[in-house]
């Protein structure tokens, strides 16, 4: 029974302050946050475009024809082959 009593009597030196679940947020302040959240996604270096490569005739034209080696004819049981993926990836990635 005392230990009852003593919970009762210190139970509000524990709570917490949250905030009302009723209050709403003023477009103002959600507006703030969201220029915020955009600022920080601009400043994120892995979004920024890579640049362009200049093109290598002799490379790409290398790719296609090793691409065609491997890859055979369309739908057929080679161009379902795991270095037929890999030559469409490299040629893809060149050209």
């Amino acid at each position: 029974m005392y230990r009852f009593a003593f919970l009762l009597a210190f139970a509000p030196a524990f709570a917490q302050d949250l905030p009302d679940p009723g209050r709403r947020v003023i477009e103002e302040e959600r507006h703030a946050e969201q220029l915020k959240r955009s600022e920080a996604e601009e400043k994120r270096s892995w979004l920024v475009p890579a640049p362009e490569r200049k093109r290598d005739a002799k490379a790409c034209e290398a790719a296609r024809l090793e691409m065609q080696m491997y890859c055979g004819a369309p739908y057929s049981p080679k161009s379902h082959g795991m270095r037929c993926a890999e030559s469409r990836a490299h040629y893809e990635q060149t050209c």
